[in-house]
């Protein structure tokens, strides 16, 4: 299970990466909250991403990306569970 949530969160992250140039946009349906949420945390992953890039070395940068990803995802999460600002938790 935790394979396919890594496969799954490495490929959200490519895709995320792919499009660091555009720009946040609401989704259909999406609450204000859960929009605020993302629109914080995202440019965090995207950034924290662009820094692996720069390292170098393949494994090495994976788990950099990997660990981009889980952390931005588990800060959404949180955000969105508790209505607590992205970027306040995130610092935690």
């Amino acid at each position: 299970m935790m394979t396919k949530i890594a496969v799954a969160a490495a490929l959200a992250l490519a895709f995320v990466t792919a499009q660091a140039a555009e720009s946040i946009r609401p989704l259909r349906g999406e609450t204000t909250a859960s929009f605020q949420c993302r629109a914080t945390v995202i440019p965090e992953v995207r950034q924290c991403a662009q820094a692996c890039e720069q390292a170098g070395g393949d494994d090495a940068r994976w788990e950099c990306v990997h660990s981009c990803t889980t952390r931005g995802l588990w800060s959404m999460a949180q955000c969105r569970e508790t209505g607590v600002p992205a970027d306040a938790v995130a610092t935690r």
